[in-house]
């Protein structure tokens, strides 16, 4: 068990407090890092976050950031304290003001994979940061290993007043920096004797400096892990087209890759979802996203059992490029002066079966009828706009509800939607019946935009 005791007015804690330093392993003297013995194998790279944090200041952090996908609060901060430690920069390197351009500094063979949030403390081996109650003579958190077969970490509740930045005020102590301390521990390292190393064995607050790993710690790891070979497969941008996300970068296998990706949270295993047995032309990767795929990272795995077989993680968001979308216009009609407005439920993944069009400000109880096709239009049609263009299906006649609602359950076993292929994009609109509107007596939807995944 390593601790990070926290400095109080100034002042060291008694050596005594800086826990298992029987562990240590000195190496050579023109480096201060120490190790513990042991690493983190390739089956041991997830990490998750039970947020059971009660400080509000720990999760106040709400603004979305496309570098940490579904990611607020606490669980950013995490995600970010882990990837520091990564071979690379985590995609453009940004997200974290105290470091512009720079997440991602280890440049050894270590990768993490981001699996989300759990839903409890696990054990020592489940490789999950929380909270624990009360405190522990000024340790502000600690890390549980037995290493190579996972860890976990804890924090204090009443240590210290917890922040999850980005900018955390000198009377509370950074979720972040101090993390990032408790990570080199999981990753096998001991303490640094180098004051400023994020490895120093105590840490002032608000302790926003230790989220930057310096020289000494980086030297560390890489002792560990060895320096990014390279052969090492890295990915260099990833671009999403519909169904299909394109992996950019070097050192893929012909044949034999995986893509690793974020589980929907919670996740209660840590396993990261696998695509396996993928060709690749050695720069390029083209797969499609599981249907158990959330947003958070994917990674890159090439044959073979060696550190150097993983690649950077890379931000992603699976399902973010098939994500229905609204157009054309809708009109005004008796009940609503916006007219009557398109939305969904469920899922575009055609295989699940689970998709639902929906409809609100309809005239209650007016008969109507989806009605669906491959092309767009934007044509004066009654008294609003026809929004889906020649070829349509049409699906049966219905009543909107007393509440003025349509709802329409897609079977793609059966019935006009089993002609709706995957990998396809379809254009969807309602035409209802409004009498009481005047003019033609019935009206439209605007319309709605759905790619479906396989």
């Amino acid at each position: 068990m390593k601790q990070i005791p926290m400095k109080i007015s100034g002042y060291l804690l008694p050596l005594a407090v800086v826990g298992g330093a029987a562990f240590l392993v000195v190496p050579s003297s023109t480096e201060a890092y120490t190790t513990i013995g042991g690493n983190l194998g390739i089956s041991q790279r997830d990490f998750r976050v039970f947020n059971n944090f009660t400080d509000p200041e720990a999760n106040n952090n709400t603004t979305p950031d496309a570098n940490f996908p579904g990611a607020q609060g606490v669980a950013m901060a995490l995600w970010k304290a882990n990837l520091e430690w990564a071979s690379r920069l985590h995609g453009d390197g940004n997200g974290d003001p105290s470091q512009p351009a720079n997440l991602g500094s280890g440049g050894a063979n270590f990768d993490p994979s981001w699996q989300g949030l759990a839903t409890d403390v696990g054990d020592i081996n489940s490789n999950i940061v929380s909270q624990i109650s009360g405190s522990s003579g000024g340790v502000l958190a600690y890390c549980e290993t037995p290493i190579a077969d996972g860890w976990r970490m804890r924090f204090y509740q009443d240590a210290a007043t917890w922040s999850d930045g980005p900018n955390t005020p000198t009377n509370q102590y950074d979720i972040q920096g101090v993390a990032c301390h408790e990570f080199g521990h999981a990753l096998g390292l001991g303490h640094s004797t180098v004051g400023g190393a994020t490895m120093f064995a105590s840490a002032a607050n608000p302790a926003v400096t230790e989220r930057s790993i310096t020289a000494d710690d980086i030297a560390g790891v890489q002792f560990i892990y060895g320096v990014a070979a390279a052969t090492k497969p890295i990915i260099t941008s990833v671009v999403q087209s519909g169904c299909s996300i394109t992996i950019n970068g070097s050192n893929f296998a012909a044949t034999g890759n995986e893509v690793w990706f974020t589980r929907v949270s919670p996740n209660t295993t840590g396993e990261p979802i696998r695509v396996t047995s993928l060709t690749s032309t050695g720069s390029q990767i083209v797969v499609t996203a599981p249907t158990t795929a959330g947003p958070g990272d994917l990674l890159v795995k090439i044959p073979g059992a060696a550190n150097s077989t993983i690649s950077n993680p890379w931000p992603v968001n699976p399902q973010s490029a098939t994500a229905p979308q609204s157009y054309c216009s809708s009109s005004p009609n008796s009940v609503d002066p916006f007219g009557a407005i398109m939305g969904w439920a469920g899922s575009t993944i055609r295989s699940n079966n689970n998709f639902t069009l929906t409809t609100t400000s309809v005239p209650p109880n007016a008969a109507c009828l989806y009605y669906f096709g491959p092309n767009q239009a934007f044509t004066a049609f009654g008294n609003g706009f026809r929004c889906v263009g020649s070829p349509v299906t049409r699906f049966p006649v219905m009543n909107a509800s007393p509440f003025g609602d349509a709802s329409y359950a897609l079977n793609f076993n059966s019935g006009a939607a089993s002609t709706i292929p995957a990998n396809s994009t379809r254009n969807f609109q309602l035409w209802y019946r409004n009498p009481a509107g005047g003019g033609a007596g019935f009206n439209l939807s605007d319309g709605l935009s759905v790619v479906f995944c396989p």
